[in-house]
């Protein structure tokens, strides 16, 4: 694919998840809810940026998969620090 056609696709994938993210935020939902999409949604973007932006479209496999390794385990440890930690201002 095209590098022009490539980067145009993502912007406008990263325009829609945006515009998503935005929706999501006046939806009448619980509040936790409502984070957990909208770290799906970051996430996603992250992913998406770093396999365009750096180029990792062009490389093996094996090195995309050890560059996104940490995603899952940051999420991970992420969510295990939010049940230990006094975060009620979360769940109201």
């Amino acid at each position: 694919m095209d590098h022009k056609k490539l980067y145009i696709k993502t912007t406008l994938i990263l325009a829609v998840f945006t515009i998503v993210e935005v929706m999501i935020s006046y939806i009448d939902m619980p509040r936790l809810h409502q984070i957990g999409l909208l770290l799906g949604f970051a996430v996603s973007k992250i992913v998406l940026v770093a396999y365009v932006y750096m180029h990792l479209y062009y490389e093996s496999h094996t090195l995309r998969k050890l560059l996104f390794i940490p995603i899952p385990l940051v999420v991970f440890f992420l969510v295990a620090l939010a049940y230990d930690a006094q975060f009620n201002w979360i769940i109201q």
